[in-house]
């Protein structure tokens, strides 16, 4: 088996582990189980993403899987799962159980530093055993859009020139938060699908403008220090837009929310705090990271 071979079987064999945990959660959980058809049409639709990604770029070394990236595939879905346990129980305004997160640098750093494979799989079942440990169940579109936050901070190793993508990614990631910010502004307020009460949630407009300001602040900050500090909080705010707006637009079908439900009273609550959690602490946790490895000589 070649080269090429290889990575497509060791890849197929990653996302088949991330599916088989996933069942085994839904089988021995306490709380929600996998139930209905579109939970299952949005994890397929995931894969094909994020395997369809791979087809296009796959001799790229980013795809490489050896025994170093399944250590740290599972040191990272370990570190997430854990300190997912311990933060979900601090939750925070939302149309559903959406928790406070500093853990989100865990997918952002592993990806970034280790690969879109590692980063990946660090989210994805880093969330299944979170969720399974605080008791709350299955959800296997916010599974995925877990898994998608560490696969695309993971991307940045398909460029060989990171200044040159980190020019347009900042611009795209400052035109997504102010749309973001201003669909929020001019509808702010959502009816609670399980309440049925009116819920304004004008204040996650501001946090997505202060986060977004931030990234692109420190992008050009800490650019002066070094490339990655600026780039790793890019690449890591465009992941969490991507995945947790996978998880959202997926409960329009899986939960029955409208689009503004969606969007405003799910994924606003849940990105923002992301967005300035990975902000503060992924540069942190990659500069840390690099202290280590300069003394060791690695």
């Amino acid at each position: 088996m070649g080269t090429l071979g290889k990575k497509v079987t060791m890849w197929l064999a990653v996302l088949g582990v991330f599916v088989l945990l996933m069942v085994l959660a839904s089988v021995f959980t306490s709380g929600d189980r996998i139930r209905g058809v579109f939970p299952i049409v949005f994890t397929v639709i995931g894969i094909l993403i994020v395997f369809g990604v791979y087809l296009a770029t796959q001799k790229s070394d980013a795809w490489t899987i050896g025994t170093r990236e399944v250590v740290y595939m599972g040191i990272g879905a370990a570190l997430y799962g854990v300190l997912n346990y311990i933060f979900n129980t601090f939750p925070l305004p939302s149309v559903s159980q959406v928790a406070l997160r500093p853990s989100i640098c865990i997918p952002v750093f592993f990806g970034y530093v280790f690969g879109p494979v590692v980063g990946f799989f660090t989210g994805a079942v880093g969330n299944i055993l979170g969720d399974f440990l605080t008791g709350w169940g299955v959800y296997p579109a916010w599974d995925m859009g877990n898994g998608l936050i560490g696969f695309v901070a993971g991307l940045v190793m398909l460029f060989a020139n990171k200044r040159r993508s980190l020019n347009f990614l900042t611009i795209l990631v400052g035109v997504l938060i102010v749309i973001v910010a201003a669909a929020i502004l001019i509808s702010p307020n959502v009816v609670g699908p399980w309440s049925g009460e009116i819920e304004n949630f004008s204040f996650w407009a501001w946090a997505f403008i202060i986060g977004g300001i931030g990234v692109i602040a420190l992008r050009f900050l800490l650019e002066r220090i070094d490339i990655d500090l600026a780039a790793v909080n890019i690449w890591g705010t465009l992941g969490i837009i991507a995945g947790i707006g996978f998880a959202a637009i997926a409960d329009i079908w899986v939960n029955g929310y409208s689009l503004a439900t969606a969007m405003i009273g799910e994924f606003a609550p849940a990105a923002g705090p992301n967005i300035l959690n990975s902000m503060v602490l992924t540069p942190i946790l990659l500069a840390a990271y690099r202290a280590v490895q300069s003394r060791t000589g690695r």
